[in-house]
């Protein structure tokens, strides 16, 4: 069931087993998975169905560090959350991003990769990806494109799915239909109530679009707002106890990991016979999208002791630069204005994308309209490479409030010298291995600039590492089912639980980890 949050009358009071605050990926998950178990599952949901025409205002912030987008812009405050606007790229991470590296500060997950892997069936159903995942052998065999036969000690070859299923519009009439499962729209939480002398939260104080204030009560709660309002929600909840939930040990928002993709370099072929045509995106006779995908070998980034990371490629005179991802999102708008929709989020950002690349986005409409394929011999490198964890890059409070009277974010982002040096070794390594082979040479073009490594950096508006797992107290948030330290009934899940980020895009992971917490939390409640 579906409902607005101006039904509820002033001062009620909603009982329910398990109360989950935010309905993106992770919460239409769960709500998913709840759905007919004997208990009742209430989803508060802070915006409506469609991009809020007054912008999302409560989502202002401040930033500090690395240059960053607005933090009302890189996220979306309504029914489907950032799945609303996503690239659908999903794979999964790799099982050396759940190891401690001794060369890694704070890295090692309190779980592995096979404690996840039992999930991936019902992720891949819910994303509606090919049951082909990211092996790289099936889709190179199933594109007809070869991968390159790199000494596989160093490389080895993946691949990304490309799905971009909006979980807002595919599941609403199944959340509708719920027998157990209600969502509120337009109901914004504005406290964790916790007790006093026992360590569970008793209720959230919630708020309509008319102001209107009600209580919920659980027996379970999770809070899957994402990597920014997770922290926020829970260094707001600072009645009880002054350093916010979860707190004790300073550790709530900070080991803020985002994807920095960067273009860093170029493979230069010298061999006419060389085909990386399945490094890039491409769209095979099956209907599928992948992206091929060129990764260090884990054995390699433990002789070398650097970070995770993998390569695409793009014709470099094809290369889709963010004025041109652009002009695709805009051309997106106004298709669905034009079919009755509201007006697109982020209109001038994308507009000023398009006119400070001006030069490529009309070389590449004119490519597109001759059918010409441009040098073959020039391939962009696209890189994504794991952000280190870092204490310092983190999210913190300031003191403007937002309407209802929640303080907003400052956002303090930061890297490590080890994320930059990690891209530049793996380039060597792949520059060796093309040299062996007779195919050409890589060509690094790295900027010495913390706020950009190449003309065409950008970001994955990918937030993690704000609740992070571990097993000690001490060093994060959760612990490995997702349950915050030191209180019994509230639980955090998305990607501000991820230890470590690796290089995979991580909805796929946050669906995974959805499936198995809301398979926990049946195991407590029917026990």
């Amino acid at each position: 069931m579906i409902l607005e949050g101006a039904e509820i009358p002033s001062g009620e009071v909603i009982e329910t087993e398990i109360c989950i605050i935010g309905a993106g990926a992770a919460g239409i998950t769960m709500s998913l998975e709840l759905t007919g178990a004997p208990f009742r599952v209430a989803v508060i949901e802070a915006g409506g169905f469609d991009y809020p025409e007054d912008g999302q205002p409560n989502y202002q912030g401040t930033r500090s560090g690395i240059d960053y987008a607005d933090l009302d812009a890189c996220r979306l405050r309504y029914f489907g959350g950032t799945t609303n606007h996503w690239g659908g790229y999903c794979r999964s991470l790799d099982s050396i991003d759940f190891e401690q590296r001794d060369w890694i500060p704070h890295s090692g997950w309190p779980i592995t990769l096979d404690d996840i892997k039992p999930y991936y069936g019902r992720a891949t159903e819910l994303i509606q990806l090919s049951p082909g995942l990211f092996d790289g052998e099936h889709w190179s065999k199933l594109a007809g494109m070869p991968m390159l036969p790199f000494d596989p000690k160093r490389f080895y070859s993946g691949a990304t799915q490309i799905k971009s299923t909006h979980f807002g519009e595919v599941y609403r009439d199944a959340v509708k239909a719920s027998p157990n499962v209600t969502c509120y729209l337009n109901c914004s939480v504005v406290d964790i109530v916790i007790g006093e002398h026992e360590n569970l939260v008793r209720e959230l104080m919630v708020v309509n679009a008319a102001g209107k204030r009600s209580t919920f009560r659980a027996k379970q709660f999770v809070l899957a707002c994402g990597g920014l309002e997770n922290p926020r929600m829970l260094l707001n909840a600072n009645k009880v106890r002054p350093n916010g939930i979860g707190n004790d040990h300073d550790n709530v928002g900070r080991y803020f990991m985002e994807h920095r993709v960067s273009c860093p370099g170029m493979v230069l072929l010298s061999d006419g016979t060389a085909d990386l045509s399945y490094y890039r995106r491409n769209t095979l006779p099956s209907g599928d999208y992948i992206e091929g995908s060129l990764h260090l070998s884990a054995d390699t980034a433990r002789a070398e002791r650097i970070c995770n990371t993998q390569f695409s490629m793009e014709h470099f005179d094809g290369i889709r630069t963010q004025g041109d991802q652009s002009l695709s999102k805009l051309r997106d708008g106004l298709k669905k204005l034009i079919s009755g929709g509201g007006w697109m989020h982020g209109f001038e950002q994308h507009l000023g994308n398009i006119i400070c690349d001006i030069d490529y986005v009309a070389a590449n409409i004119a490519r597109r309209v001759t059918g010409d394929k441009g040098n073959t011999s020039i391939w962009l490198l696209k890189a994504e490479v794991e952000q280190t964890p870092n204490p310092n890059s983190r999210v913190t409070l300031i003191d403007d409030v937002d309407s209802y009277g929640l303080r907003r974010i400052n956002l303090n982002w930061e890297t490590s010298e080890i994320d930059r040096y990690s891209v530049v070794r793996s380039l060597d390594l792949m520059g060796e291995e093309m040299g062996r082979l007779g195919f050409g040479r890589v060509k690094i073009d790295m900027e010495d600039n913390p706020n950009a490594w190449s003309r065409f950096d950008s970001w994955g508006f990918h937030h993690a590492g704000t609740t992070r797992m571990s097993s000690d107290p001490r060093n994060g948030v959760v612990d490995g089912d997702c349950r915050v330290h030191g209180v019994g009934n509230l639980h955090v899940v998305g990607n501000s639980v991820f230890t470590t980020v690796g290089t995979s895009n991580p909805t796929f992971t946050i669906v995974s980890l959805s499936v198995r917490l809301a398979s926990h939390l049946k195991g407590l409640l029917t026990a």
